[in-house]
């Protein structure tokens, strides 16, 4: 008998991603190879926008941009035209020849054209556009394949980068590029996007790159504040190109101080960083636009404060309305027509001298909206749906290829994990600022600018997941492994005694219970048997009870208390490499089957090696909830589907060869209540002869409250979909011999003849 409680030291799973603080991941050929791969996709992606056309804007647009890039030549003052030119519905009433230009859309693009012509020396501004897109397209792609590498540690995950344009083909309406939908047309936007949005993506592109980049590094505080600063006016110049694009990428901020900080002020400055951060975003357009307008005042003679800033946001939230009609020709049910003239002229009809973009026109557009709306709301509701589906089936195939990688990944343990959660936290808020425009507007390729740039990124690091996951199993987990495993094999006993039974019981919060249990096993057993309890992680005084039953111990049988960290998977793992008997039960802590289980198990040969005490036996007595019964049979088809299991119990009580069980223990991956199906998954595969038998479920035991939480239903399938992705990994073992010979064992009743699970 054991003097006192054993201490067990909680597992750590080795990872195949830890590094030695400083330490390389890799030498330094590597990330100049990984440099390389993102100059190869840099340098294609620059001569793929180089030998586009000139990409033509809307009408009213190209017209705006024609005199606002003619006029910069001429006086070097931006956004300006001559008064009566460009587009006929942006003229504001001017004392001189000059007037502003541009003040109702985003005037990034605008600028960019204009400040380009120093560069290309042209009469037209879509050579300069067409230079700086094709730049702002290759630069982030110059960083990715390193970032990606980082992310899961592993080169080759970086290296598969030169498949994404071919992915990017299949997914994204068939171009090569990344995080962009320039020079993308199709049925319902024939026009195609054209720089106006494919500057804003691509800018959004490039700042999620960096901060996906920033997510994998340990950056000291001086290193964060500039990182941060550096976002924040990315994400200022990407509000300059497409209005409220870059609040996306400045709150994304706060995942770099989350990371990087630590202490009790950790979510504060998380908190006042992200604050700052879309503080910055939001002012430096402001102040950018503050100088232009000063020059501009100079030129036309027009105060700034007099002048519309934008149209606003009821403009497009009222033509919103015209949906489906822009994309399948059906009339809207508001019978609004998708045209900014459309809006102009119902505005001119409540006041023919409105100034478009004004706060009058503003506060018309508000009017109709409201009314519309109003007039039919569960039309109105119907309509946002549909659009939000049709954008969400417009990125089918990406996030198909999200989730795939993303699901795989997330089935290995590692580090990896959490930096494919900063990765999600990043891309969130540009998604959701992203979605604003298609759901409440349209639908169309010109409104994807952000989803496009937040989805490109996730399906970057989704094709290095799948490719990384497809090149390190099964060999590569085995041997990433062998650290943890050599660990767990130096725990075993020496020596195993013949013909003895160790009995293992893991407990966690069973003070009620647990004393009468051990009581009615030692019993039964005998002296050389044994019985171990697992506690791990009660919050009542389980362990008390259990301190108490070991100082008064009497009976025959030895008696070990344990303890060990949370997890019915950690606590049997644990009891199992501490056992010494020839033959192992796994049993629960409130004897959910009285004896009935031991009973049956006494009747199987000397020579069985595993047998479950299961409720799927047809001669077993259970009586259990709908709710329970049901939850069983959905997992039940779950492991068949997904393991190809043929055994009907995965999570009933076990009689186990010694040995088989103890290097199962040392092998074993799972922590929670899937412990037991990883080694049912064990037996199979490695052809052991499985026994089912019948046993009888206590009365009353199905009302004690059940420790089954929804979340375990979640946890549970993604613990079936890791097993099925490491099943052949066992193959590879012959722990005992498998004794294919073996006759059928007659079980229970005469007329019921089990044999092996295979």
């Amino acid at each position: 008998m054991s003097s006192s409680s054993v201490p067990v030291e909680p597992i750590q799973h080795a990872s195949t991603n830890r590094q030695a603080p400083g330490a390389r991941f890799w030498p330094t050929s590597t990330s100049v190879l990984l440099l390389l791969v993102g100059l190869v996709l840099s340098v294609a992606s620059f001569v793929v926008v180089m030998n586009m056309p000139d990409l033509q804007w809307h009408p009213a647009r190209d017209a705006e941009l024609a005199v606002t890039y003619q006029s910069y030549r001429e006086t070097g003052v931006l956004l300006v035209k001559p008064s009566g030119s460009g587009s006929n519905y942006t003229q504001a009433p001017s004392p001189g020849r000059w007037t502003s230009a541009a003040w109702d859309d985003d005037p990034g693009a605008y600028m960019v054209a204009s400040l380009m012509s120093h560069f290309t020396h042209s009469s037209s501004p879509y050579p300069g556009l067409k230079v700086a897109m094709a730049l702002l397209c290759s630069l982030p792609l110059t960083l990715l394949p390193t970032s990606i590498a980082r992310i899961f540690r592993r080169a080759r995950a970086g290296y598969s980068m030169l498949l994404l344009p071919g992915v990017m083909w299949l997914v994204n309406h068939g171009t090569i590029l990344i995080g962009t939908d320039y020079g993308l047309a199709d049925s319902v936007s024939p026009l195609r996007v054209y720089a106006l949005y494919g500057l804003g993506a691509s800018m959004a592109f490039l700042s999620l790159v960096l901060l996906a980049f920033f997510s994998t590094l340990r950056l000291r505080l001086g290193s964060l504040i500039a990182a941060s600063v550096l976002i924040a006016a990315l994400g200022g110049a990407g509000n300059l190109m497409r209005s409220l694009s870059g609040f996306g990428i400045a709150g994304a901020v706060g995942v770099l101080w989350w990371v990087n900080r630590r202490g009790r002020g950790r979510l504060l400055q998380t908190a006042a960083a992200t604050l700052i951060s879309i503080g910055i975003a939001f002012a430096l357009p402001m102040a950018v636009m503050h100088q232009v307008d000063s020059g501009r005042a100079v030129l036309t003679g027009q105060s700034s404060s007099e002048l519309p800033k934008s149209h606003g946001v009821w403009h497009p939230l009222y033509l919103g309305l015209s949906y489906p009609q822009p994309i399948t020709g059906e009339p809207s049910a508001f019978g609004i027509v998708w045209s900014d003239e459309f809006g102009w002229n119902k505005a001119r009809e409540v006041d023919p001298n409105v100034l478009i973009a004004s706060a009058k026109y503003d506060s018309i557009m508000k009017t109709l909206y409201v009314q519309e709306v109003k007039s039919s709301p569960g039309a109105a509701l119907l309509l946002y749906v549909q659009k939000t589906l049709y954008t969400i089936k417009s990125f089918g195939g990406m996030i198909a290829v999200v989730l795939i990688g993303f699901v795989l990944a997330l089935q290995r343990r590692g580090a990896h994990r959490p930096r494919l959660g900063r990765i999600v936290a990043i891309a969130i808020p540009t998604i959701i600022i992203g979605a604003i425009p298609p759901v409440l507007v349209m639908p169309l390729l010109y409104y994807y600018s952000e989803l496009s740039a937040a989805m490109g990124l996730l399906v970057a690091v989704g094709l290095g997941a799948l490719i990384w996951v497809m090149t390190s199993m099964p060999s590569h987990v085995r041997a990433a492994e062998r650290a943890k495993i050599a660990s767990r094999l130096a725990e075993l006993s020496n020596e195993s005694r013949a013909s003895s039974l160790t009995v293992v019981i893991p407990t966690r919060n069973g003070a009620t219970v647990i004393e009468e249990t051990v009581e009615a096993f030692a019993g039964v057993l005998s002296a050389g048997d044994e019985i171990i309890v697992v506690e791990n992680g009660s919050t009542d005084s389980t362990e008390s009870v259990l301190t108490v039953i070991e100082r008064d111990w009497q009976y025959p049988c030895e008696f070990k208390a344990m303890r060990s960290a949370p997890g019915l998977g950690v606590a049997l793992r644990a009891g199992v490499l501490a056992s010494q008997g020839s033959r192992v039960l796994l049993s629960a802590d409130d004897l959910p089957f009285g004896f009935s289980d031991f009973d049956q198990f006494r009747l199987l040969p000397a020579d069985a090696i595993f047998a479950i005490g299961s409720k799927a036996h047809p001669a077993s007595s259970v009586h259990r909830s709908t709710r329970r019964t049901v939850q069983s049979r959905v997992f039940r088809v779950m492991r068949e589907a997904i393991l190809g299991s043929a055994v009907g119990d995965s999570q009933g009580t076990f009689l186990v060869d010694g040995d088989w069980c103890r290097l199962f223990a040392a092998f074993s991956r799972e922590t929670g209540f899937m412990w037991t199906s990883e080694m049912v998954l064990a037996a199979e595969q490695q052809g052991v002869p499985i026994w089912e038998v019948p046993v009888s479920l206590r009365q009353g035991h199905d009302a004690v409250a059940s420790r089954f939480r929804p979340s375990d239903a979640a946890r549970g399938l993604r613990c079936l979909l890791r097993l099925g992705l490491q099943k052949d990994d066992y193959l590879q073992d012959d722990w005992v011999s498998t004794r294919r010979g073996m006759a059928p064992v007659t079980i229970g009743h005469s007329e019921t003849t089990f044999t092996s699970g295979d």
